[in-house]
């Protein structure tokens, strides 16, 4: 009940700014002339009219032209208004509000190949009242204006292919890979771009960012349920939104760095795949940089999405009601003058998750039966031509609420046994505390850039961050050999500033050096929540009284100063070189303290390390479209400091005589790759090799409940292919995928011998296929395959308990305009496939518990409107 009334609320709340808006926009068109307009096709109408009389169009004309073609609606009486408009892929779509067509012999007007390098024109009523016009390129949407006339709408266009060439398509400019505006041909790195509407797409079913980037990035580990376990190349990513890190030294306790923005919120993500120092530490593999939504040119803009989600698979699983989930979204954008904003809001409320026989899944740190909210406000202001200056603020908040938890009592039964939730006795009531986990995120940026700063462009940046976790049911330690019954809290506050300054060394900017200086400061800490084991033993196991509070790690800082220095240079029209160097300086600083386990006093104290690390690349264009790059670059990261203090080793009692990081984990990182760009067909393969002679691991003491650490230095490598392929046949079918081969080594004892990486650390083979066809204009389809791969030699190695098995899932999205806005269905895992992830294949041997199995056939509804 509580969930309906949440829902009703919030959609009433979202009714209120789309009055106001209405209300703008009726105040704004009294304002507005209503004589004749000239748009550009790219950019929708500033100035739409007050509502007036229906026009109908009884004759519509195509007439050639020197440069394209003009599309005439006539009209009897009256004059049309002014549409709006937008592209999609390579058709221009025009809207006409207060239209309706009626020619006298057919109900819409078709054109076929009416010139070279225009394939089609239609037209046609889409909603009452209302005319579509779409003018469909060869390779790219054509360019148009718009004017009116009494009696008359007409659409001047130009075609984007004349003369038998096809216009060149427009440049990918990628920002993550050199912290500046760079061409991505000229980037010598492999790089995953994901656009809003990929991931619009895949957040149908998951509002998950490591489940979505899963399916998405080469390179990635394979899909897992959990907001964590996220790995690169077999490394640790850094994750960046708009430059601010949200990664903590103490990752291995937090363990959802993803987890800190809805999909919503988002315009674009950029990947980085292999170590990169360009943005600090923990990018080992690979670099995430999340760019948040951007405020729209026009005037006002609001955007509303309703959806739902729900079980389909097996047994009793068939949209019982248990699964249903919710999501509502609204935003809200525009630009005045020299001011532009943007507000966002998402709330989603996720149901239970069931596999494909029916059965209830679940695990520790999921994400079924969960309410996540997310707010976003950016307010700009251009302060003249070369200055602007930007506050961003974004708050994440992640919370369980769910009548199950793991059935940990199947860990006592022998063999290996599938994962199991049990329900929670009536009653069951936890006081003092959250009952569910929780994650909660807020980023606050301040920005300013000049372009033109004597002779160089400056951007700048301070931040802060605050992330919370923790919660849950709390932990009976007894039967398993502990004396507590407990859950942690968890908190990280980040602060620091960005100023990266690029200066130019010619008028033509073929070289330019980027140089600046880095500076985070993390304060880290967690308790102990401690509870009354005698009241909950008397009450049967049902009510969980917190009494305490415990320190269960010492609170510590760490520092980082990083600078930097990059330089670009372009010889030629061919070759472009980069290379630079990053100095790091760590400091990590504690109080002397008493570890909980055993009453233990350890000195606290300061540890510094400091260290540089390097990068270069070339990339040479052998045409326009082709390309081959090489790169080195070096990657480093410090272990999770907070789990060796919390359970420090036998023998631990000073933090600077016995916790040796006297040198970060260095990764040296070379890859070779060819890249293709053509109109129709992109391309990319990638070799990568990296290696760390000092490398980084955290291996559990042997006979230790709870989990005690030690820290392995020694030598690591990992290797590995990377491919994609996407291809545009024609107007209506596109298709392509991926593929990721990887392997990694470990030489724990240094004799030489290196024994394989576990399969959570190293994912197995992973290949990705879609195809997508637009099978009536405005109704698009698409089906996409994952396919993860059998792994054995971490098991020949005796690293893990068993091979890792291979599965396929495959999932179905449709996409079709309706009534002015977008209706999207979905179905993953579209032939509901039995199958434990790959994560749950790997902890089978060892704890049965995370055993879970993947969740079956799961469809979805939602429907969008811009107006």
């Amino acid at each position: 009940m509580m969930r309906q009334q949440y829902l009703l609320l919030v959609l009433g709340i979202s009714v209120i700014p789309i009055l106001v808006t209405q209300a703008v926009r009726a105040e704004v068109e009294l304002e507005e002339t209503k004589n004749s307009h000239r748009v550009s096709a790219l950019q929708r109408d500033r100035t739409p009219k007050l509502a007036q009389a229906i026009i109908q169009v009884t004759s519509v004309q195509v007439y050639s032209t020197n440069t394209g073609v003009e599309v005439v609606l006539e009209t009897p009486a009256g004059s049309l208004s002014v549409p709006t408009t937008q592209t999609v892929d390579n058709t221009l779509i025009a809207e006409i509000p207060n239209a309706l067509l009626t020619l006298p012999d057919a109900n819409e007007f078709q054109a076929t190949n009416p010139i070279e390098g225009i394939t089609e024109v239609t037209v046609r009523n889409i909603a009452p009242n209302r005319i579509q016009v779409t003018i469909t390129g060869l390779a790219a949407p054509p360019i148009a204006e718009i004017s009116t006339a009494e009696q008359a709408l007409i659409l001047s266009t130009t075609a984007s292919e004349l003369d038998g060439t096809i216009a060149e398509e427009p440049i990918e400019i990628v920002v993550t890979a050199t912290r500046t505006e760079e061409e991505l041909q000229n980037v010598p790195r492999s790089v995953t771009v994901i656009e809003r509407d990929q991931i619009q797409e895949k957040a149908r079913f998951s509002r998950d960012l490591a489940d979505i980037l899963t399916r998405l990035v080469p390179g990635a580990t394979q899909p897992t349920g959990r907001p964590s376990n996220f790995t690169l190349r077999g490394r640790d990513a850094s994750i960046v939104i708009d430059g601010i890190p949200q990664n903590t030294n103490n990752n291995r306790t937090f363990t959802a760095p993803l987890a800190s923005i809805d999909p919503e919120a988002i315009e674009r993500i950029e990947i980085i795949r292999g170590p990169n120092a360009i943005y600090g530490a923990q990018a080992t593999g690979g670099l995430i940089n999340i760019i948040t939504r951007r405020p729209t040119e026009d005037r006002l803009t609001s955007t509303v999405e309703l959806g739902t989600t729900a079980a389909a698979g097996g047994g009793n699983s068939f949209l019982v009601g248990d699964s249903f989930g919710y999501n509502l979204q609204y935003s809200i954008s525009g630009t005045e003058g020299a001011v532009d904003w943007l507000g966002s809001l998402s709330s989603t409320w996720t149901g239970g998750f069931f596999d494909a026989q029916g059965d209830r899944v679940g695990n520790n740190f999921g994400l079924d039966d969960t309410n996540t909210f997310d707010g976003l406000v950016k307010l700009g202001v251009n302060l003249d031509e070369q200055q602007r200056l930007q506050l961003t603020f974004n708050h994440y908040n992640l919370s369980q609420d769910s009548d199950f938890i793991s059935d940990e009592s199947i860990a006592d039964i022998p063999g290996i046994q599938t994962a199991r939730l049990r329900r929670l006795a009536p009653g069951t009531t936890v006081i003092g505390s959250d009952a569910g986990y929780f994650f909660t995120t807020t980023n606050t940026t301040l920005s300013y850039s000049h372009e033109n700063l004597l002779g160089s462009r400056v951007q700048s940046q301070l931040f802060y961050r605050l992330f919370k976790n923790g919660g849950g049911i709390p932990y009976d330690e007894r039967p398993f050999g502990g004396t507590i019954i407990s859950n942690s809290r968890g908190k990280t506050e980040q602060w620091g500033g960005r100023v990266q300054i690029e200066t130019p060394f010619n008028s033509e900017r073929t070289a330019s050096l980027l140089w600046g200086v880095d500076y985070i400061r993390e304060d880290i800490s967690q308790n102990f929540e401690i509870f009354d084991p005698e009241e909950l033993d008397a009450s049967g196991g049902l009510i969980y009284r917190k009494v305490d509070e415990a320190l269960f790690m010492p609170p510590y800082t760490l520092d980082d100063l990083g600078i930097f220095a990059q330089l670009q240079w372009q010889i030629g029209d061919r070759l472009t070189l980069n290379s630079g160097a990053r100095y790091v300086n760590l400091t990590i600083n504690t109080e002397d303290y008493t570890t909980f386990d055993d009453g233990r006093d350890v000195e606290g104290g300061t540890l510094n390390t400091d260290d540089v690390v390097f990068n270069a690349g070339a990339v040479y264009n052998f045409t326009d479209e082709l390309s081959v790059f090489a790169s080195f670059a070096q990657g480093f990261s410090l272990p999770d400091v907070g789990r060796i203090l919390r359970r420090p080793p036998e023998g631990f009692t000073s933090l600077e005589a016995d916790l040796d990081i006297t040198s970060p984990q260095k990764v040296d990182n070379y890859e070779l790759g060819i890249r293709g760009v053509w109109n129709s067909l992109q391309v990319s393969l990638a070799g990568f090799y990296n290696y760390s002679s000092l490398g980084l691991d955290l291996v559990p003491l042997p006979g230790l409940q709870g989990g005690a650490y030690r820290i392995v230095r020694a030598p690591q490598r990992v290797y590995g292919v990377e491919a994609t392929i996407d291809w545009q046949a024609d107007q209506n079918w596109r298709l392509g995928g991926s593929a990721s081969w990887q392997e990694g080594e470990n030489d724990e004892d240094e004799n030489g011998e290196f024994l394989a990486l576990n399969s959570t650390v190293i994912a197995p083979l992973k290949l990705t296929t879609y195809v997508e066809h637009e099978t009536l204009p405005g109704w698009r389809n698409r089906l996409q395959l994952l396919y993860s791969g059998n792994r054995s030699r971490a098991f020949e190695d005796d690293v893990e308990g068993a091979a890792i098995e291979s599965y396929v899932t495959v999932d179905y999205f449709s996409s079709i305009s309706l009534f002015g806005g977008e209706l999207l269905i979905g179905v993953q895992n579209l032939f509901n496939a039995d199958y434990f992830p790959v994560f749950s294949q790997y902890f089978a041997p060892i704890y049965d518990p995370l055993n879970y199995k993947g969740q079956g056939r799961t469809i979805s509804a939602s429907y969008r409107i811009t107006f």
